[in-house]
């Protein structure tokens, strides 16, 4: 089973996103700002990580580049919505980290859903 990490402030987000994946078989882990995030990623054996580009004590793109610093491999999906004047500029920022795509809020799910089953049918 495939785990994916879901990383975003809102709760409700969180809650979609899981219910979503879980619902197609995925395992589900959580975390609710940046640090978390990298805690969260270093206890689990993680496939795929959702992450939000504006998250508390440390931003979605910081989070991505320590990931990345320690294995080039790792795949992200990159979202972002309300807090920026244009979420879509703030995801192509996401780019750099060749993410495997990008989301702005609200998330259309069946998109986002055959986003990470490409992903992850390497």
């Amino acid at each position: 089973m495939k785990t994916i990490l879901i990383v975003d402030d809102a709760p409700m987000i969180r809650e979609l996103l899981r219910s979503v994946l879980e619902a197609e078989g995925y395992a589900v882990v959580e975390a609710a700002d940046g640090e978390e995030a990298l805690r969260v990623f270093r206890d689990n054996a993680v496939d795929l990580s959702i992450i939000d580009i504006f998250l508390p004590k440390k931003g979605g793109l910081q989070v991505m580049g320590e990931l990345i610093k320690s294995d080039r491999s790792r795949k992200f999906i990159a979202i972002s919505g309300g807090e920026a004047f244009n979420p879509e500029a703030i995801v192509e920022l996401a780019k750099v980290f060749d993410v495997v795509d990008t989301f702005t809020k609200p998330i259309d799910t069946r998109k986002l859903l055959d986003s990470v089953k490409k992903a992850l049918a390497d």
